[in-house]
């Protein structure tokens, strides 16, 4: 468990007015070019440590400035990243299928605000439960926490921090700019009715976050992998008759990928949350507990590092929140054309109301623990997201009826779902997100309603700035197969994934076309592995349950080099205890302090190079623009993609355990 950085007497200065200057501007510059790269790549990239490497850059030019006000700039400009996956991820969904024709400010803003006000709130009794788990590494929050301490007292560390960012970087521009690394390897085949074959990915911030998350983590999400695709892919691809359909064998797994596996994948992760959740149930309720007793007595705990917002302000700032939602879903939900009037319209918003109270509560409480599991980057968010959009659709379809309806009815319904889905979108993103805000304020001994409060002024901001974003990046490129101007070719619309995933999920289920079957055998799974696991705990520490269902649901080019980067934690942790003759490696050893300070700048310096690279893309509308075309390059992308990751390991290795300490 980490340790306060800062003692709880001390009085430091945090929130201060430039410390809320550079927070409303890097929120809404991490916030623009998140929204960019949801759109074009369906993808967010972690924005904490970006800003928080911003963050000490610029407070550096003042006279006086401290860890504090670094943590708290960061703490809110990540919120606009956040804020962006939550209506992004889903809003869109509306054009794709034809009910918006442009994205209303009003609207939008008042969609995200809600969404990311409520994640917040909803964040804020998890805290003391989550910060003090002992399975959750927190792989971005110890980062983050290891960038501030660093550049707060220019430690000897400070090296091993900087030569990971700067190798983070470098391969991360080699890859994702100039496109001259492979960032994954597909080798599939057929063999009469199936298909066979595996992957891997070649990713320094999954390798990074791999050795933050340790070799249990690690290992259960290559259990994952093996199940979904070793497995998996051949079944279904049989079963299905895959492989009599035209295209490569690495096309037909990529498809059977998207629309099977990825179901069963949304099944495993349902059980194993829902199973979580359970487990979590009684420190849940202990620190629910703690926080009222803490209201009837002093309002604040006694130590300034444990003085949560107040419950009382998060149970009124929720009820306006959702005073504010219900009349936004009057205003906007289109009732009346799926046959909703007087009191059935006034039940149904209430209902709606309760999924968005229940089911966005119980998200925030999977994403944060997922989020302190494998991290930002790596929490399968989108599962629950879809979770949220299935339940919201079963629920509008409920109150509409399961009969047959037309075709203008059946659309009201579905941007009903997605409106919903959206606010609960908002909800999951941005405890995903600010659960490793919380775990930096832990660790540096920041005062926790201080880092809420700015979350909150984070969240504002961006739920402001996104919706104008959408609409001038709609209006220049248009979205799917939805163009702004006649003539203009699909070819340079921005495909939205996420969205468009959204659009045709929402469209299944008000045309009764889901595959239940498939999220059913991914529950099944998973409650064999629950089982599974139940009897390897007798003799060993047993799997993450979690973790498996996460590397069923997650593609190869993510599991692959989460488990090498675990797999190196655990060879490195060896190769000290024989050479020092130990029996354990403890967080405080300084050759794996070394190790932990070049995972963190991995993951810094690929997550910061990220963010640059989506300038010129936004400014040349193309994602290519800094692409090296070499003819027939393919396989020495691949080949440099392979010897990156051997050569990464090498360098760790080098570095952690034949360095002096």
């Amino acid at each position: 468990m980490n340790k306060p950085y800062i003692n709880n007497e001390q009085n430091l200065p945090e929130i201060t007015l430039k410390v809320i200057i550079l927070s409303v501007v890097l929120a809404i510059i991490l916030a623009i070019s998140n929204a960019y790269l949801a759109l074009k790549i369906g993808m967010l990239t972690s924005a904490s440590i970006p800003a928080a490497i911003l963050s000490m850059g610029i407070l550096r030019f003042f006279r006086q400035s401290n860890i504090l006000e670094n943590n708290l700039v960061q703490t809110a400009a990540s919120a606009g990243e956040a804020v962006a996956g939550g209506i992004v991820f889903t809003i869109p969904a509306l054009v794709i299928i034809h009910y918006w024709t442009h994205f209303s400010y009003w609207e939008n803003f008042f969609i995200a605000l809600s969404g990311g006000i409520l994640g917040v709130l909803f964040s804020i009794p998890l805290r003391k439960v989550l910060m003090t788990e002992k399975h959750l590494n927190f792989p971005e929050g110890t980062a983050i926490a290891a960038v501030l301490q660093m550049g707060e007292g220019r430690a000897i560390g400070l090296k091993h921090l900087l030569l990971g960012a700067g190798a983070g970087a470098i391969i991360e521009l080699l890859q994702t700019g100039f496109k001259v690394v492979a960032n994954s390897l597909q080798l599939w085949f057929m063999s009469t009715r199936t298909i066979f074959g595996f992957g891997a990915g070649f990713s320094a911030t999954m390798i990074g976050a791999g050795y933050l998350v340790g070799f249990e983590v690690g290992f259960s999400i290559f259990v994952g992998a093996v199940i979904g695709w070793v497995i998996a892919v051949p079944v279904l691809s049989s079963v299905y008759s895959i492989a009599h359909l035209p295209g490569s064998a690495t096309d037909l797994v990529m498809n059977v990928f998207a629309s099977k596996i990825r179901f069963i994948g949304i099944g495993a992760m349902l059980v194993a949350g829902v199973w979580t959740l359970i487990t979590l149930f009684k420190p849940f309720y202990q620190s629910l507990k703690s926080s009222f007793k803490v209201f009837h007595t002093s309002q604040f705990s006694d130590l300034r590092t444990e003085r949560d917002m107040p419950i009382i302000l998060v149970l009124i700032g929720s009820l306006i929140l959702l005073i504010v939602t219900f009349f936004l879903f009057k205003t906007i939900f289109p009732l009346e054309e799926i046959g909703l009037i007087g009191n059935s319209a006034f039940k149904f918003l209430l209902v709606c109301l309760l999924v968005v109270l229940v089911i966005g509560f119980i998200f925030s409480a999977i994403t944060s623990y997922f989020s302190g599991l494998v991290g930002v980057t790596a929490s399968p968010g989108s599962s629950v997201v879809i979770a949220g959009l299935l339940i919201s659709g079963l629920v509008v379809h409920a109150f509409m009826g399961f009969g047959v309806h037309t075709e203008a009815v059946l659309k009201a319904g579905a941007a009903i779902a997605i409106i919903i889905g959206g606010v609960l979108t908002g909800i999951a993103c941005i405890a995903n997100d600010n659960i490793q805000d919380l775990k930096v304020g832990y660790i540096v001994g920041a005062t926790p309603w201080k880092q809420q409060l700015m979350l909150l002024l984070g969240a504002v901001v961006a739920a402001a700035i996104i919706p104008l974003i959408m609409q001038l990046l709609f209006s220049v490129y248009g979205i799917a197969d939805v163009v702004p101007r006649v003539g203009m070719p699909l070819s340079q619309t921005l495909p939205a994934p996420p969205a468009a995933v959204m659009a045709a999920i929402t469209n299944g289920v008000f045309q009764d076309d889901l595959p239940w079957n498939l999220i059913l055998t991914g529950g099944i799974i998973m409650v064999v592995i629950i089982f599974i696991n139940h009897f390897l705990k007798k003799y060993y520490q047993g799997i993450s349950v979690l973790s498996v269902a996460i590397g069923i649901y997650l593609p190869l080019a993510t599991t692959i080099p989460l488990f090498i980067g675990a797999l190196f934690a655990l060879l490195v942790k060896r190769k000290i205890q024989r050479s020092e003759n130990i029996k354990s490696v403890s967080e405080s050893h300084p050759k794996n302090q070394k190790g932990l300070l070049l995972a963190c700048g991995l993951v810094a310096g690929s997550a910061l190079m990220d963010v640059l690279l989506a300038i010129p893309f936004a400014i040349a509308e193309s994602p290519d623009i800094l692409q090296i075309n070499i003819p027939h390059w393919h396989l020495a992308a691949e080949i440099l993609g392979l010897i990156m990751t051997i050569g990464l390991g090498v360098w760790f290795y080098r570095l952690v355990v034949e360095e002096k300490a």
